[in-house]
């Protein structure tokens, strides 16, 4: 992901923070993960690393950004929803995102509580 210049860190006083990494595939920019230090939490770290995938996403042309996450726990399904992203149905899966939910159900995620979102661009 750092070698696709995919990978964005946050720092306070040159120490990191938060950071965001993502992998570009042909329909969009994949979030494989966004994560933020506790005590820099609910200082917009977040939104501003999150920001940042989308703007790399759009100057990548590509037509959205996409993630799964746990649908229910604040921090992830609400704060995505409000941030503009759509969860997807089952039917509106991609085979890219059938294969990554697939993968999360192998390494003992509890899919039932999981989704795929799509922020469109």
């Amino acid at each position: 992901m750092i070698a696709q210049d995919c990978v964005w860190v946050a720092a306070d006083a040159d120490q990191p923070v938060a950071f965001a990494a993502t992998e570009r595939f042909e329909d969009a920019l994949h979030l494989w993960e966004l994560a933020v230090r506790r005590d820099a939490q609910r200082r917009g770290v977040g939104r501003a690393l999150l920001a940042a995938v989308v703007a790399d996403a759009a100057a990548r042309g590509l037509a959205a950004v996409t993630l799964t996450t746990f649908r229910e726990i604040a921090w992830n399904g609400p704060l995505y929803r409000r941030l503009g992203f759509v969860e997807l149905s089952e039917a509106e899966l991609n085979p890219r995102l059938t294969a990554v939910r697939a993968r999360e159900a192998a390494l003992g995620l509890d899919v039932a509580n999981r989704c795929a979102m799509r922020l469109p661009l």
